[in-house]
């Protein structure tokens, strides 16, 4: 379990710490090119002045809707859910861009935006409650411990005085080992140990 928790939390540190530099990437790409050729893809500008233009626009949206996402999986707080407003917007802005581009929606950009943003929406409630169970399960197992150390503290509260006199107890009893029964030994050793985890 602590394995898992361990793991969900380098991947969101990962995703923090690597998104002001994917913002980026963008630089990366030609500057005054309309069209991007590599030997993996070729990506067109369309209607942007270009390639680098495109990407940063791209990139921005990309980034904006990853990191309201990661803070609202991450928040634990009741409001969290107000972050689906800008959630929203962003996304429905992605849409737009999406479409401007490609075609891909129709003009109503608002009625295609909303089953994306549901969809999305509840991949991340998703997410936020299997996330929110593991912390719940490590913070009940640290309470458990806690709780388990205390009262061992508590029963092995022991003083000095009660200790040598176990002691000479045991060292009496061993001594006479040899003199008496074998059942008899046994018991007594038996209310020996009785009254150390009393």
């Amino acid at each position: 379990m602590t394995n898992i928790k361990l793991k969900n939390d380098l991947i969101i540190m990962l995703i923090i710490i690597i998104s002001p530099f994917a913002f980026y990437l963008h630089l990366l790409s030609p500057n005054e090119e309309q069209v991007w050729e590599t030997m993996f893809f070729t990506m067109d500008a369309g209607y942007f002045e270009n390639i680098r233009n495109y990407l940063w626009i791209y990139s921005y949206k990309i980034l904006t809707i990853l990191l309201i996402s990661l803070w609202f999986i991450t928040c634990k707080n009741w409001w969290r859910f107000f972050l689906f407003v800008p959630l929203s917007w962003e996304i429905f802005k992605f849409t737009g861009f999406i479409d401007e581009r490609y075609n891909f929606f129709n003009p109503h950009n608002y009625i295609t935006s909303f089953p994306i943003f549901v969809l999305y929406a509840m991949l991340l409630i998703f997410i936020s409650k299997k996330l929110n169970y593991y912390s719940k399960n490590k913070r009940f197992k640290t309470q458990l411990n806690s709780e388990i150390y205390l009262l061992m503290k508590e029963l092995s509260v022991f003083r000095n005085s009660d200790s040598k006199e176990l002691k000479e107890q045991l060292k009496r009893l061993r001594q006479q080992k040899d003199v008496l029964d074998k059942k008899v030994y046994l018991t007594k050793l038996l209310e020996l140990r009785d009254s150390l985890s009393i």
